[in-house]
């Protein structure tokens, strides 16, 4: 990929312009990081981009923003043009674009001072990004005010990159992202979809929750979250905060989205759901089932798949459905109701929101559950479509309405689900006739 870069700057330098690595990939590199992509800037103008490249594939979608797309060998590489900005009057979209020829201009425009240098051979570092590296600071480039101003998912990004870095937001950053949080209600939630996603796979995805509720930023990204922070559960099981709990059992999940969008969502209808008893114990009924229903807005808004919402739903519904029996029956119910797709991870899930209470109650029985379903999802009963009888099958004994044929449907997977053994068409027929 470098000497790909390598050859796009000189080809750039050749024709008469300048041309810079901007942005991430600088950041990346200096951190010893193989960036994901690289940007290129240059004081060429975009028609001049497209001439440089003449023979080459270009695309034109972003020329408006002094951005052209390069396919430079099979691979896609984005040159935009030195530009200054004024107005942002959506708090996302510059009102003005004008270009430049003067690379100092273009890095002052950017949002954090990490992701505010250019490098071909030397680093142009303007505004402290280097040092800010080095000492593992998130600091606005110039004046935060005016940075969050001009495009509010700023302020999400200065806590995903402390999030996943593990750096500290600089007092000024912080305290501006603060007094600007509630511009957040103007981003649309599908640009906030990915830098939420970003910070819950990071390794330690409770910090940029804290972050985000330290800052106001999540009462505008999710007000049902937010109402969590700060509020006793006065149970016996429980010595956290709803918000505190949840950010236990995000962290002790695996690095997987959906079981992380689950444990971040599993207890937030837990606010609404509260109740005091005549002892003074809280009660939370219903909590899985409301909170199901708040994950499916929630997930809806942000564009997440139907797929995905469905089985984030799955896990938060059902992760208070725990009981003693461990019957291998009850076991392949319960995977058929969850499904094998999602059913190792409604325990992960479980596991986690156990080991987040006191005593980390049900633990052994939960990993003895846990262990027996791994064994019985090697069987084929357990599988969506497993009866080897089909309802076509049942019309031919004679059976014609349709109510009748699910009910013996439903009899006949309670048979197998007790005695896999049965599960032959052969044997399933003679129970039918027997059973007249």
């Amino acid at each position: 990929m470098q000497s790909k870069i390598e050859q796009i700057l000189i080809r750039l330098k050749k024709s008469g312009y300048e041309a810079y690595m901007v942005g991430g990939c600088v950041r990346d590199l200096l951190l010893g990081k193989e960036p994901d992509d690289y940007d290129i800037t240059t004081n060429a103008l975009p028609d001049e981009i497209i001439e440089v490249f003449k023979g080459y594939k270009t695309l034109s979608l972003g020329k408006r923003y002094g951005t052209i797309t390069v396919i430079f060998e099979d691979e896609t590489f984005e040159i935009t043009t030195y530009r200054t900005e004024q107005g942002y009057s959506d708090s996302r979209h510059p009102d003005k674009v004008m270009f430049s020829n003067k690379i100092e201009e273009d890095l002052t425009r950017r949002d954090l001072t990490i992701n505010a240098m250019a490098m071909d051979k030397d680093i142009i570092d303007l505004h402290g990004g280097r040092d800010d590296l080095k000492n593992k600071i998130i600091r606005a480039v110039g004046n935060p005010d005016e940075r969050f101003k001009e495009d509010a998912l700023r302020m999400v990004r200065a806590i995903r990159f402390a999030t996943v870095l593990d750096f500290q937001i600089e007092e000024c950053t912080f305290n501006s992202i603060l007094e600007n949080s509630h511009l957040l209600k103007n981003v649309a939630p599908e640009r906030l979809k990915p830098e939420m996603n970003k910070i819950l796979l990071s390794d330690s995805p409770s910090r940029g929750l804290e972050l985000l509720a330290r800052t106001k930023a999540l009462k505008y990204i999710l007000e049902e979250l937010y109402d969590c922070v700060g509020f006793e559960q006065r149970t016996k099981y429980h010595d956290k905060t709803v918000f505190e709990h949840i950010k236990c059992v995000v962290d002790s999940t695996e690095v997987n989205l959906k079981q992380r969008m689950a444990a971040m969502l599993h207890d937030v209808a837990k606010p609404k759901t509260f109740s005091l008893d005549e002892n003074g114990q809280g009660h939370f009924y219903g909590h899985d089932e409301v909170g199901a229903e708040i994950a499916e807005k929630a997930l809806r808004k942000f564009g997440y798949s139907k797929n995905f919402i469905k089985q984030v739903q799955t896990l938060i519904y059902e992760h208070m459905k725990v009981h003693e029996e461990m019957t291998d029956k009850a076991l392949r119910r319960q995977i058929r109701r969850v499904g094998v797709e999602n059913i190792l991870d409604l325990y992960s899930l479980m596991l986690a929101d156990r080991m987040c209470t006191i005593a980390d109650r049900d633990m052994d029985f939960l990993l003895n559950r846990r262990d027996r379903i791994k064994q019985l999802l090697k069987e084929d009963t357990v599988k969506e479509k497993f009866l080897c009888l089909n309802g076509n099958d049942i019309k031919e004994l004679g059976y014609s309405e349709g109510r009748k044929i699910g009910e013996i449907l439903r009899y006949l997977e309670e048979i197998v689900l007790d005695k896999p053994q049965l599960n032959k068409k052969e044997y399933l027929i003679e129970i039918l006739k027997n059973r007249g």
